[in-house]
């Protein structure tokens, strides 16, 4: 028997756009969202945004270039104080990158109302905002709880809940070993490319602590990118993008009104520090989740960061309702 709640698909499919007009761009909805939760998150990461022995945004900084801040702490407010600004330009992988998460939400939710969720991690309230549009969707009803190492997106993702009216639980926490989270006790655990902000050596740990925390019969939603290694010439290029479409929207000015200056100096540090783990292949995937039933496995391309458009796999894992054997 089939233990996927999603049908499943063996063989991924390739799905690039026509056009590139045809990948995701801002909507304005999501713009207004963005201008009044940026600077939030700004001001946010300057308290809230803790150095940590191990793990965050900060740990490629502190593994290759511990220079790069001046023999300074190093935090991740450089990721999550300008993660909002670099959504705007559509600079950044977000959940809206991706139509099937909508989908795959709506299915599970659908079958399961009152499940309990689990958002792995997050840079904002991204995650939670396609989440809470697939609750809407399906009328769903279920518990929330988000986990992140830092403060400042959990802060971000409790003042979207209040501002439309529905509770979470926040747990400020290594989502890889903190006891807080009960094992088996989710039905639904929902992330973005939380694999690839991790280095090859947690990758399975990951899955495996995934697996672990879910019910049998529960699923993981994810995506994770393809690609190779951020280089520092491809950290020059995405800065320079990120100058010159600063520029262009100097117009905007709810945009200009955070300092065009602090913006391009935001931006350059971001390019500077930020780094994907990518995914090599396929075959990558399906070892990490060999634990699980894949029950859809898709490639599709996306705006990109560095590298434009780029490809990620779409994932919806199950945990087997019974161990093999």
């Amino acid at each position: 028997m089939n233990e996927s709640l999603i049908a499943p698909e063996t063989t991924p499919v390739t799905r690039v756009p026509a056009a590139r007009s045809a990948l995701y761009q801002l909507d304005a909805a999501t713009s207004d969202l963005l201008m009044a939760s940026a600077p939030l998150m700004a001001e946010w990461s300057r308290s809230e945004c803790k150095a940590k022995s191990r793990g965050g945004m900060e740990q490629w900084a502190k593994n290759q270039n511990e220079s790069a801040n001046g023999g300074h702490p190093l935090s991740c407010d450089w990721y999550h104080g300008t993660w909002q600004y670099m959504r705007l330009l559509n600079m950044v992988a977000v959940p809206p990158w991706y139509g099937f998460y909508g989908r795959a939400l709506d299915t599970l939710l659908s079958k399961k109302p009152q499940a309990r969720v689990l958002i792995s991690a997050c840079a904002d309230c991204g995650m939670l905002t396609t989440l809470h549009q697939a609750i809407v969707t399906s009328g769903a009803t279920p518990s929330i709880v988000v986990c992140d190492i830092c403060a400042t997106p959990l802060l971000n993702a409790s003042w979207y809940a209040k501002r439309h009216g529905f509770a979470i639980e926040c747990i400020c926490d290594n989502i890889l070993s903190t006891p807080s989270l009960e094992p088996g006790s989710f039905d639904l655990i929902v992330t973005d490319e939380f694999l690839t902000v991790l280095p090859a050596s947690d990758k399975p740990v990951a899955v495996a602590r995934w697996k672990e925390l879910l019910k049998p019969g529960g699923a993981v939603v994810t995506t994770a990118m393809v690609g190779g290694a951020t280089t520092p010439e491809l950290r020059k290029r995405y800065a320079e993008r990120a100058r010159c479409l600063l520029r262009e929207t100097t117009g905007d000015r709810r945009l200009a009104s955070n300092g065009f200056d602090e913006l391009i100096e935001r931006a350059d540090r971001f390019a500077q520090f930020h780094t994907r783990h990518m995914i090599v292949d396929e075959n990558e995937i399906r070892r990490l989740f060999s634990g699980f039933y894949l029950g859809f496995l898709a490639l599709t391309a996306t705006p990109g960061e560095c590298v434009n458009p780029t490809h990620s796999f779409q994932i919806v894992a199950t945990r087997p309702r019974r161990a093999a054997g």
